[in-house]
């Protein structure tokens, strides 16, 4: 692991540990206050979770998928990808789930993080195997999750609901990303071409 990826992950660690120790009440994305301006909680509430349980395996899984793709992006692409990704994923809930009143938790945009770093993954000839397991692997446990397989153990873990939609939120996010930077890419290739 490269000294960029262990500092970005201590980074984010630290955030997360230091959020949580505030206070979730501070963060957690809850719909009436974000009717009332407090528009910080689109990305906040993706930095606390419902308990320190909830919070290590977050922590753990971040890790694990930024040492995974540690070489596919930048340090600052990594974060870019983490603001944007919890930022449309509140919108997102606001939007489209009305019912999800109040939500905390990283998972989301783990799976964004995940599905960019195996499409990534899949564009270099001597990984493309790997990769399209990762993807199938990411794809059987969002339709596991959809039809309501899978959850139970780690709501017990976590002490709380777990907002599979977010996960689903995540994956799509990341497979938009990296369609709008693969056309971005080939819209500069062709001009550079010409």
């Amino acid at each position: 692991m490269s000294l960029a990826t262990r500092k970005l992950i201590l980074f984010i660690w630290l955030v997360l540990l230091i959020t949580q120790m505030v206070g979730i009440d501070c963060f957690i994305f809850e719909r009436e206050l974000i009717k009332k301006g407090q528009l910080w909680r689109l990305l906040s509430a993706h930095l606390v979770h419902s308990n320190y349980i909830h919070l290590l395996l977050n922590m753990l899984a971040l890790a694990l998928v930024l040492i995974l793709f540690e070489n596919l992006l930048r340090v600052r692409d990594w974060l870019y990808l983490i603001v944007i990704s919890a930022v449309l994923q509140s919108i997102g809930f606001y939007v489209l789930l009305p019912q999800v009143t109040a939500y905390v938790g990283l998972s989301g945009v783990l799976h964004t993080l995940y599905v960019v770093g195996a499409l990534r993954l899949l564009q270099q000839p001597n990984e493309r195997i790997f990769a399209t397991i990762l993807l199938c692997l990411v794809t059987l446990k969002l339709l596991t999750e959809r039809l309501g397989q899978g959850i139970s153990v780690t709501e017990q873990m976590i002490g709380g609901h777990v907002l599979t939609e977010a996960h689903l939120f995540g994956a799509i996010i990341g497979l938009m990303y990296e369609f709008v930077a693969f056309s971005i890419f080939k819209i500069i290739n062709f001009n550079a071409k010409q």
